[in-house]
Protein backbone atom coordinates (compact mmCIF):
# COMPACT_ATOMS: atom_id res chain seq x y z
CA UNK A 1 0.00 0.00 0.00
CA UNK A 2 2.62 2.29 0.39
CA UNK A 3 4.67 1.65 -2.22
CA UNK A 4 1.47 2.25 -4.55
CA UNK A 5 0.81 5.82 -2.41
CA UNK A 6 4.80 7.15 -2.94
CA UNK A 7 4.53 5.62 -7.15
CA UNK A 8 0.53 7.79 -6.79
CA UNK A 9 2.71 10.53 -5.40
CA UNK A 10 5.69 10.52 -7.73
CA UNK A 11 3.44 10.18 -10.89
CA UNK A 12 1.52 13.46 -9.60
CA UNK A 13 4.67 15.63 -8.47
CA UNK A 14 5.85 14.80 -12.07
CA UNK A 15 3.05 15.49 -14.08
CA UNK A 16 2.43 18.73 -11.76
CA UNK A 17 6.25 19.95 -12.48
CA UNK A 18 5.68 18.71 -16.18
CA UNK A 19 2.85 20.99 -16.85
CA UNK A 20 3.73 24.18 -17.34
CA UNK A 21 6.61 22.97 -19.49
CA UNK A 22 4.30 21.13 -21.80
CA UNK A 23 1.24 24.13 -21.40
CA UNK A 24 4.50 26.40 -22.43
CA UNK A 25 4.60 24.75 -25.62
CA UNK A 26 1.11 23.87 -26.53
CA UNK A 27 0.95 27.62 -26.30
CA UNK A 28 3.69 28.48 -28.40
CA UNK A 29 2.64 25.71 -30.98
CA UNK A 30 -0.90 27.17 -31.32
CA UNK A 31 -0.06 31.03 -31.26
CA UNK A 32 2.58 30.05 -34.01
CA UNK A 33 0.39 30.44 -37.67
CA UNK A 34 3.76 30.35 -39.49
CA UNK A 35 4.62 27.17 -41.60
CA UNK A 36 8.09 25.37 -40.40
CA UNK A 37 10.91 27.26 -42.51
CA UNK A 38 9.43 30.77 -41.85
CA UNK A 39 10.07 33.42 -40.08
CA UNK A 40 7.35 34.83 -37.65
CA UNK A 41 7.84 37.78 -39.51
CA UNK A 42 5.64 35.99 -42.19
CA UNK A 43 2.67 34.70 -41.02
CA UNK A 44 -1.04 35.14 -42.26
CA UNK A 45 -4.50 33.34 -43.09
CA UNK A 46 -6.81 33.80 -45.17
CA UNK A 47 -10.76 32.95 -45.19
CA UNK A 48 -13.00 33.41 -48.45
CA UNK A 49 -16.44 33.55 -49.02
CA UNK A 50 -18.57 33.18 -51.84
CA UNK A 51 -22.79 34.87 -51.53
CA UNK A 52 -25.05 33.61 -52.57
CA UNK A 53 -24.37 29.69 -52.13
CA UNK A 54 -27.18 29.11 -54.31
CA UNK A 55 -27.26 31.87 -57.20
CA UNK A 56 -30.61 31.39 -59.01
CA UNK A 57 -31.16 35.28 -59.94
CA UNK A 58 -28.79 35.59 -61.97
CA UNK A 59 -26.40 37.97 -60.11
CA UNK A 60 -23.32 38.00 -60.19
CA UNK A 61 -21.66 36.38 -57.44
CA UNK A 62 -19.90 38.49 -54.70
CA UNK A 63 -16.35 36.75 -53.35
CA UNK A 64 -14.96 38.34 -49.92
CA UNK A 65 -11.50 37.30 -49.45
CA UNK A 66 -10.16 38.65 -45.86
CA UNK A 67 -6.03 38.07 -45.18
CA UNK A 68 -5.09 39.11 -41.43
CA UNK A 69 -1.60 39.06 -40.39
CA UNK A 70 -0.13 36.84 -37.60
CA UNK A 71 3.72 38.46 -37.85
CA UNK A 72 5.05 39.59 -35.29
CA UNK A 73 6.27 42.76 -37.76
CA UNK A 74 4.63 44.56 -41.04
CA UNK A 75 4.75 41.88 -43.33
CA UNK A 76 3.97 42.68 -47.53
CA UNK A 77 2.21 39.36 -48.97
CA UNK A 78 0.40 38.51 -52.06
CA UNK A 79 -3.05 37.43 -52.43
CA UNK A 80 -3.67 35.28 -55.15
CA UNK A 81 -7.58 34.15 -56.40
CA UNK A 82 -8.19 31.25 -58.91
CA UNK A 83 -11.85 30.36 -59.52
CA UNK A 84 -11.83 27.00 -61.70
CA UNK A 85 -13.39 27.59 -65.25
CA UNK A 86 -11.98 30.00 -67.60
CA UNK A 87 -11.51 32.88 -65.77
CA UNK A 88 -8.30 35.28 -64.86
CA UNK A 89 -6.37 34.55 -61.96
CA UNK A 90 -6.20 37.85 -59.78
CA UNK A 91 -3.27 38.78 -57.66
CA UNK A 92 -3.31 41.59 -55.57
CA UNK A 93 -0.41 42.48 -52.84
CA UNK A 94 -1.32 43.85 -49.26
CA UNK A 95 1.07 45.14 -46.92
CA UNK A 96 -0.35 44.62 -43.19
CA UNK A 97 0.91 45.53 -39.79
CA UNK A 98 0.84 43.02 -37.28
CA UNK A 99 -2.60 42.14 -36.23
CA UNK A 100 -4.19 43.38 -39.31
CA UNK A 101 -7.36 42.44 -41.44
CA UNK A 102 -7.69 43.42 -45.14
CA UNK A 103 -11.10 42.26 -46.85
CA UNK A 104 -10.73 42.76 -50.68
CA UNK A 105 -14.33 41.91 -52.16
CA UNK A 106 -14.40 40.63 -56.12
CA UNK A 107 -17.54 40.23 -58.40
CA UNK A 108 -18.20 37.14 -60.37
CA UNK A 109 -20.84 37.50 -63.42
CA UNK A 110 -23.91 35.50 -63.69
CA UNK A 111 -22.79 32.41 -65.87
CA UNK A 112 -25.94 29.51 -66.03
CA UNK A 113 -25.34 27.33 -65.17
CA UNK A 114 -22.72 24.98 -62.98
CA UNK A 115 -20.60 25.01 -60.08
CA UNK A 116 -17.55 26.65 -59.14
CA UNK A 117 -14.72 27.12 -56.46
CA UNK A 118 -12.58 30.02 -55.68
CA UNK A 119 -8.84 29.25 -54.22
CA UNK A 120 -7.28 32.15 -52.56
CA UNK A 121 -3.60 31.51 -51.67
CA UNK A 122 -1.45 33.90 -49.44
CA UNK A 123 2.18 33.59 -50.44
CA UNK A 124 5.39 35.91 -49.07
CA UNK A 125 6.91 38.34 -51.57
CA UNK A 126 9.72 35.65 -52.61
CA UNK A 127 6.76 33.03 -52.88
CA UNK A 128 6.18 30.90 -50.19
CA UNK A 129 2.29 29.90 -49.46
CA UNK A 130 1.17 30.98 -45.91
CA UNK A 131 -2.28 30.24 -46.22
CA UNK A 132 -4.79 28.41 -48.51
CA UNK A 133 -8.91 28.80 -48.33
CA UNK A 134 -11.68 27.95 -50.70
CA UNK A 135 -14.95 28.51 -51.20
CA UNK A 136 -17.65 26.86 -53.69
CA UNK A 137 -21.56 28.00 -55.20
CA UNK A 138 -23.60 27.18 -57.43
CA UNK A 139 -25.22 29.08 -60.50
CA UNK A 140 -28.55 27.55 -61.60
Amino acid sequence: MRVRTFVGRTVLVTAIVAAPGLAAGTALAAGSHAPQGLRASECATVTVKATPKLNTAMIPETIKSTVTSCATVTETVILRQHIAGPTKEAKVTITLSPGQAVTKTRSFPYSCCGGYTVTDYVHTTSGQQLAKAQASWTFA
